[in-house]
């Protein structure tokens, strides 16, 4: 790629100080590198002006006024476009950012205007000069080499201003000193060349460190805007995944009506064919299809509770009746549902409850299908001969404990957290089918949780599954009626 007189010059000053070359680095950098000379520029009047108005009458007594005078206002009106320039790039950066070309042409424009004021400024080293007057040259030879570190520190930030401004100042100190035929003066000339050359070192470190910084802050700018980008389009899909879930969930939600009006048509039906209420039915596998459409409507009903019951708690929208619910009533009704599967099955029920049951302050429906769905899931899954545990105790610290304990195959560890998902199961259940369609755990899980409670499944292969519901201490009411001995079974 061909370069212009600037981007040659960039490269080597560059290449001097060991950067990269300014059309090779990220502009961004170059641009901040011109906003920390022009926001120094913009201020540094304030400064440079009274010191050239109190130096210029010192001359007074050597040089004529005229002259000083002139020198004066063009060295004022060179800092004032020094200024006005600096205050226009500043403007123009905060509007957008630069392209590369706009960016080395108001790099040229820093630096002419930074060439300007120093050019004139020292030229006073040559209208100021008289022949013999030692005192007056030592003055001036002062004035310009003390005036090398304002220079640095002021043009650090950006090397083509520091070499220029130091440049144009070391061609009128070092062609003064070396035309003057006194070898004292080409030694202070070699002087001045070594103090250019310290200024010079100081200038590339502080350009260094201000590079550095300007660097980092880049990067931590593009990382946080990187990170805000990522966390809007995270925010956004998971908006969209939010707004889709209360969508389905609403669907199915409002389906309730719809779904099990034909559902308990079919079931009602069916039931009266099969107990043959208006006559019997004369072909027996008519009554056995009766009989067949009627479980098949139950079990189609019973998923579908589960399904408009899972998409009310996660829609929000599940309705809890609390009440205070006598724990022994309820875990005597789930016992008899689920009796006659367990002894066909040979499984004994048996109960850990606490002596001094309290009242249970909550939904009886929700506590109901709480034990129910986890005594199901024991006797389902539990071998013939085990035993299953219903769990009603206290906690120390206050809260109150419901469960079921079981002997069966257990879950293995890396399947917990599937098996609480929605039509999530574990090895056990896929390889029964049939079995279920894995929404038990999530509605129990979500009953829980609309009573701030907590589900906690603990499990281990070959050793039974412990499930359990704890209920905060504050839906604990007052203790109830007394436990019979003989439903107080001792379970190792």
């Amino acid at each position: 790629m061909r370069r212009g007189p600037l981007g040659t010059m960039f490269k080597f000053l560059n290449w001097w100080a060991g950067q990269w070359p300014v059309d090779e680095r990220p502009n961004a950098v170059l641009q901040q590198q011109m906003r920390q000379l022009a926001a120094t520029q913009a201020q540094s009047f304030k400064q440079t002006l009274p010191t050239v108005y109190v130096i210029a009458p010192t001359f007074l007594f050597w040089i004529d006024w005229q002259i000083i005078l002139g020198w004066t206002l063009l060295t004022t009106f060179a800092q004032c476009i020094n200024t006005a320039n600096a205050n226009q790039f500043l403007a123009r950066l905060k509007r957008s950012p630069l392209s590369q070309q706009e960016s080395q042409l108001w790099a040229l424009r820093l630096a002419g205007c930074t060439l300007l004021y120093s050019g004139l400024w020292a030229s006073c080293i040559v209208l100021f000069w008289a022949d013999g007057v030692l005192l007056n040259n030592f003055y001036l030879l002062a004035l310009i080499a003390i005036s090398l570190a304002p220079i640095t520190l002021l043009n650090s930030a950006f090397l083509i201003n520091f070499f220029g401004a130091a440049g144009i100042s070391s061609v009128f100190m070092l062609g003064t000193l070396l035309s003057h035929p006194d070898p004292v003066y080409w030694a202070m000339a070699a002087v001045y060349c070594m103090f250019f050359a310290a200024m010079a070192g100081h200038a590339v470190r502080i350009n260094r460190a201000a590079r550095s910084m300007i660097e980092m802050s880049i990067e931590k700018t593009q990382l946080i805007d990187a990170l805000s980008e990522a966390k809007k389009t995270s925010d956004a899909a998971r908006a969209a995944a939010e707004d889709a879930s209360r969508a389905k969930s609403q669907f199915l939600a409002n389906m309730s009506h719809e779904l099990r009006t034909p559902l308990n048509a079919i079931i009602g039906f069916s039931e009266v064919i099969s107990r043959e209420v208006f006559g019997p039915v004369e072909n027996a596998q008519y009554h056995q299809y009766s009989g067949d459409i009627h479980a098949s409507g139950q079990h189609l009903l019973a998923l579908i509770n589960d399904i408009l019951d899972l998409s009310k708690i996660e829609a929000g929208q599940y309705s809890i009746f609390e009440e205070h619910v006598d724990l022994p009533l309820v875990a005597d009704d789930c016992h008899k549902l689920l009796e006659l599967r367990a002894d066909v099955n040979d499984i004994a029920i048996e109960r850990r409850f606490t002596q001094a049951m309290p009242l249970l302050h909550a939904d009886k429906r929700a506590v109901r299908q709480i034990w129910l769905n986890l005594l199901t899931n024991a006797v389902k899954f539990s071998p013939a001969g085990s035993r299953i545990l219903m769990v009603a105790e206290h906690q120390v610290d206050g809260s109150f404990v419901i469960g079921v304990h079981d002997e069966g195959p257990g879950i293995a560890p890396d399947e917990l957290e599937r098996v609480l998902e929605t039509f999530g199961q574990g090895t056990e259940g896929i390889a029964r089918p049939g079995s279920g369609t894995g929404l038990g755990l999530s509605i129990v899980k979500g009953l829980a949780e609309a009573h701030d409670g907590t589900f906690v499944l603990e499990s281990h292969v070959g050793e039974g599954t412990r499930a359990h519901v704890i209920f905060p201490a504050d839906r604990i009411s007052l203790p109830g009626r007394q436990i019979p001995d003989r439903l107080s079974k001792a379970y190792p």
